[in-house]
């Protein structure tokens, strides 16, 4: 898909072609400032669902082991079938205790179908997570989180640690966001210069984003488009099973993959 508006900030590239290392902690480190800062607002700001989730957690099953991989409030905690296990993984400390709070409610409890929640707080880059929360996952969900990683590499790196925690015949979700669909959050880019950084020092699809909810602040997002999600499938040798967008005013505003290891799947 090709864009053509006139839009601030977007990466263009750098010398190699990746960033390197230290913008990629900078940027991290904005994102996880700003969720520690607004994590309530931010749960505030979210419904409880989407069509196109829901569309998902329809194919769950009651009994399933579930890792919440950039969990934020634990939404999905509470869309669950009976009898499932629930991990949720996040960086920001804040976050995980808005979670905790909002699934300590009892109504909240009384709606989540699952036998067993935990918390895990872990950078998904640079911690060792998975020796956290064990493996043999049914469900593994990276539900708005990688386009928040900064560097293709780490997004690959992140999706095949995630595939390892895959059990047999388990399904893998990416959900990304499309905000470039949206005339209002187009209108919310800003120059990278907001942050010291130049178009050079980012890659292509990087963006500066900023948030006024309860004040102010700036996030790192990256426009992870259908190539890309099918790029990134192929680089870390899962398949591709469904790939659909939903969600939004105009039903696309969130872009959904469904991916397995081995020759069950099939890309579109």
């Amino acid at each position: 898909m090709c864009f053509n508006w006139a839009l601030p900030g977007p990466g263009r590239g750098t010398i190699s072609g990746m960033m390197n290392a230290e913008t990629q902690q900078r940027l991290r480190e904005l994102n996880r400032e700003l969720y520690d800062t607004f994590a309530g607002a931010f749960s505030d700001s979210r419904a409880e669902s989407e069509p196109g989730f829901e569309r998902i957690v329809a194919q769950m099953a009651p009994g399933d082991r579930v890792i919440d991989l950039g969990c934020g409030q634990a939404r999905l905690a509470r869309l669950l079938p009976p009898g499932c296990t629930y991990v949720g993984v996040d960086f920001s400390a804040e976050m995980v205790r808005v979670a905790r709070e909002m699934l300590s409610e009892p109504e909240a409890r009384a709606g989540a179908g699952t036998r067993d929640i935990r918390f895990v707080t872990a950078d998904l880059v640079s911690d060792p997570w998975e020796a956290l929360v064990g493996g043999d996952f049914d469900w593994v969900v990276l539900r708005a989180v990688l386009h928040h990683i900064p560097g293709y590499a780490s997004r690959r790196q992140v999706l095949a640690r995630a595939a390892r925690v895959l059990a047999p015949g388990g399904r893998l979700v990416v959900a990304n966001w499309q905000f470039l669909q949206i005339e209002r959050l187009r209108r919310r880019l800003l120059p990278w210069s907001t942050v010291g950084l130049t178009g050079e020092e980012v890659e292509p699809g990087d963006y500066l984003l900023d948030w006024r909810r309860q004040g102010h602040g700036l996030r790192y997002v990256h426009l992870i488009d259908e190539e890309e999600m099918r790029r990134l499938a192929r680089d870390v040798g899962l398949e591709i099973v469904s790939l659909f967008r939903a969600d939004g005013h105009t039903n696309d505003l969130t872009l959904y993959a469904v991916l397995v290891s081995g020759p069950e799947g099939e890309a579109p």
